[in-house]
């Protein structure tokens, strides 16, 4: 589409993301460099019980398509922990998988009922103290590697789209090609128009966010 700027692949179910989209990615700028791939767990005897329709490795596969791509493709996932029946080791899985992967972040959530799904079926026997223990040391074990991930960016002039200003911290907010949150000022005087953008120079990060400060004029 003429004029188009930018277009965001939101999510797919790993058993249908081909190395096909990866080259789309490589080939069309406008292509967002980023894909959510919700992975769920890191141990495949839980991902069967949770009916993913793929393994553990069939995931990783589709990883390594992703890593080897010529654009830096962030990646980002969803993750539950307590699912019934999680042994210690399989959490122990599920951590390990964040290292290995390198997610630049992720959404982790505590499992509980959902009306309509298999595991309605199955004894949730995993105290919620536990599944809150777990949720902690994941979400501590992501920030670590968030902020390792983000570092990579810091002295990089990228472009981010504004999406709103910030009076209370006198920042504009923004969103990289990668849909990192930028959070970066701007010389006094200028104001930006949402929906536009600017060349930003990242000068620190955050687990979750990267700071800046405007290095060009608004397009």
């Amino acid at each position: 589409v003429s004029g188009m700027r930018r277009v965001r692949f939101t999510t797919s179910h790993p058993r249908d993301f081909g190395r096909d989209i990866v080259d789309v990615i490589d080939a069309v700028p406008a292509l967002c460099d980023h894909v959510h791939l919700p992975v769920q767990s890191g141990s495949t005897r839980v991902l069967s019980a949770m009916q993913r329709l793929y393994t553990r490795d069939q995931y990783l596969e589709r990883v390594s398509w992703i890593q080897s791509a010529k654009r830096d493709i962030s990646l980002t996932s969803d993750l539950i922990v307590g699912f019934p029946g999680e042994t210690e080791r399989e959490f122990e899985e599920t951590l390990d998988l964040l290292e290995v992967v390198g997610y630049d972040s992720v959404f982790t959530f505590k499992y509980s009922p959902r009306p309509n799904t298999p595991a309605l079926q199955l004894e949730d026997a995993i105290p919620d103290a536990e599944k809150a223990r777990r949720l902690a040391v994941l979400n501590d074990r992501q920030k670590q590697i968030g902020v390792r991930r983000n570092q990579r960016h810091v002295g990089q002039v990228v472009e981010a789209m504004v999406e709103g200003k910030n009076p209370a911290r006198g920042q504009w907010v923004g969103r990289t090609s990668q849909i990192k949150v930028l959070n970066f000022t701007v010389p006094e005087g200028v104001e930006l128009r949402t929906g536009s953008y600017v060349n930003v120079l990242v000068t620190g990060c955050f687990p979750n966010s990267l700071v800046g400060e405007m290095a060009g004029s608004e397009a």
